[in-house]
């Protein structure tokens, strides 16, 4: 082999060492700001009246919060928000009494009884 060869090769394998390393450190960087994303995005969900609705209709919010687009759980946390039916839903919260079939006054209802039937879907 000539001295060309071995400083090519050499580059290129310090080249390959470098875009290892990269890779596996925007991986790593990837993870983590998703970690905290879904951790925040978890914290505004438990400060909402949503979580009590997903808890009443035997939806898991950890299951919720990894499964569902995060698009569409923010939208979820929107309508929460800005929801004029909070006496209604507090109400219903405080009887136990709420179905999948039975909430028509939430802003989430449609969505929410999509997540429950296809919840349905899956177990059986």
């Amino acid at each position: 082999m000539d001295i060309f060869t071995l400083v090519a090769g050499g580059i290129l394998g310090l080249l390959l060492l470098y875009v290892i390393m990269r890779m596996s450190y925007v991986i790593m960087r990837n993870v983590t700001v998703s970690m905290e994303f879904r951790k925040n995005l978890a914290s505004t969900v438990h400060t909402l009246r949503l979580n009590s609705m997903l808890g009443a209709l035997g939806i898991d919010v950890n299951r919720y919060l990894h499964t569902e687009r995060i698009l569409d759980i923010e939208e979820h946390i929107d309508k929460c928000a800005s929801c004029q039916n909070t006496d209604t839903c507090d109400e219903q919260l405080a009887q136990g009494s709420i179905t999948a079939g039975n909430i028509d006054y939430c802003n989430n209802a449609q969505a929410l009884q999509q997540i429950v039937t296809s919840k349905a879907a899956h177990e059986s």
